[in-house]
């Protein structure tokens, strides 16, 4: 009897010895090296776990989010003198999910839309499906033929984390293109330089991430002489001038920025002329470089300055330089607060757009178009914490969350110290009739004193 029970005792510690072992080797896996932890097992079942739970519940959250459709079922005429005729009843019709796949921690569904739905339908739904799916994001993204859609969940925020912008080497010569962060796809954020680009952001939104990112990236070309960049800082410098050397023409007060903006548009001019008969578009040279004005606080210069003459000569000078510049190559990079059409009388004329954390519903449709919301594109709901977060939108009407790179006080005097542009150009002080005082007031206000 003792040595069954021993046997016993023996087969018993085996078993559970077997049971623990691969328990121990999975949790010192996870704690020596959860990376590959996370990469090769945690995450792949989380997958797995997460997909077949969408898959088995989609007609209940088609649903719930209001995808379903009741149609008619018309039932056989059952004629009894207890029970009547029983008429036709309701059945509940749901996009059928034509598959599904993982990217990371990004699963993309392809629903096949019901007769009459349309893109617009789903994308109404994506607030109560992000809630249904308990994913951080859910936008859609119409497909190539426009008749049909995916909706792309995102679990987890890859933007969460701060990162810093990489100082450029001399041959990096972007002339088309330039990379400003990442993207929630996590890929390179890239936006077109021969746009001109509108950003606009509360304060502390991250504008100056974006701002600096921008002049980082085209350092290098600036310094090769193949792009001028001219800037306009109304707050007396304190944002551009850590980087004043990267700047061919530069100007941080009203007059000499008004001048600045009026020779821009003079010179865009002379340049569309010359091009009469020869070019269509402008190839950027030594001798005719790409030109782009960077302005801070675009409000300061179209909207709240106190002489009307300045103010109305500002309005009028970047309206013809966004109008007319692309081809010759002039454009506007502008940064802002408001983007109130009151704020911005120009702000049509951007056709290029990105919107960091904003105040309401509103401004995010300024910005972004009407359907940003529905697409996913929330900028007013974006955290204080994640600055240089945002959504981008390129002339080609595509929406993608990006984040931008951030750049610090030390990496700009390296990189104004390494790259200093090829040229200074100073701007000339407007002349100023000292007989006729700056309009400081509206003519209305004016007659209803007189009146």
């Amino acid at each position: 009897m003792a040595i069954l029970a021993l046997a016993t005792l023996q087969r018993q510690v085996v078993v559970v010895g077997l049971l623990l072992v691969p328990v121990l080797a999975v949790v010192c896996w996870a704690r020596l090296s959860p990376i590959s932890y996370r990469r090769l097992l945690a995450d792949p079942l989380w997958r797995r776990r997460t997909g077949r739970a969408v898959r088995k519940q989609w007609p209940l959250i088609a649903e719930a989010c209001g995808l379903s459709r009741r149609t008619p079922r018309v039932a056989l005429a059952l004629v009894t003198p207890p029970l009547g005729v029983i008429g036709p009843s309701e059945r509940v019709v749901v996009p059928t999910l034509r598959g599904m796949s993982w990217a990371g921690h990004q699963l993309t569904l392809r629903p096949a839309l019901l007769l009459g739905q349309t893109i617009g339908d789903v994308e109404e739904a994506t607030e109560r499906l992000r809630l249904a799916v308990a994913a951080h994001r859910v936008r859609v993204a119409p497909d190539e033929d426009q008749i049909s859609c995916r909706i792309i969940c995102r679990f987890g925020d890859v933007l969460a984390e701060p990162f810093a912008t990489p100082l450029p080497e001399a041959d990096h010569l972007p002339l088309t293109r330039v990379c400003l962060g990442r993207t929630e796809d996590e890929q390179p954020w890239t936006v077109d330089l021969r746009v001109s680009t509108l950003t606009a952001g509360a304060s502390g939104a991250g504008k100056g991430s974006v701002m600096w990112s921008l002049m980082v990236e085209l350092a290098p070309a600036a310094h090769a002489g193949l792009v001028q960049i001219h800037g306009i800082d109304l707050k007396g410098g304190m944002e551009l001038g850590l980087g004043r050397p990267l700047f061919t023409r530069y100007a941080d007060d009203p007059g000499t920025a008004v001048r600045l903006l009026e020779d821009a548009v003079e010179e865009c001019e002379r340049r569309a002329r010359g091009m009469v008969g020869v070019a269509r578009e402008h190839v950027p040279s030594v001798e005719a470089p790409l030109v782009l004005v960077l302005i801070d606080e675009l409000a300061s210069l179209v909207a709240y300055l106190p002489d009307r003459d300045l103010l109305r000569r500002a309005e009028v000078a970047l309206a013809r330089l966004c109008s007319i510049g692309r081809a010759p190559g002039y454009f506007v990079f502008g940064f802002l607060q408001d983007p109130r059409k009151e704020t911005l009388k120009a702000r049509h004329l951007f056709q290029q757009t990105i919107a960091l954390r904003l105040r309401d519903r509103e401004e995010v449709a300024m910005v972004l178009g009407d359907g940003a919301i529905s697409a996913g594109a929330a900028a007013h709901r974006i955290p204080r914490s994640t600055p240089g977060v945002g959504f981008a939108l390129d002339d080609a009407g595509r929406l993608v969350r990006v984040r931008a790179g951030f750049v610090d006080d030390h990496a700009i005097r390296e990189i104004a110290h390494r790259y200093p542009a090829a040229a200074q150009i100073p701007v000339e002080p407007l002349e100023v009739d000292p007989a006729r005082p700056p309009r400081s007031r509206s003519p209305r206000s004016r007659n209803s004193e007189a009146a």
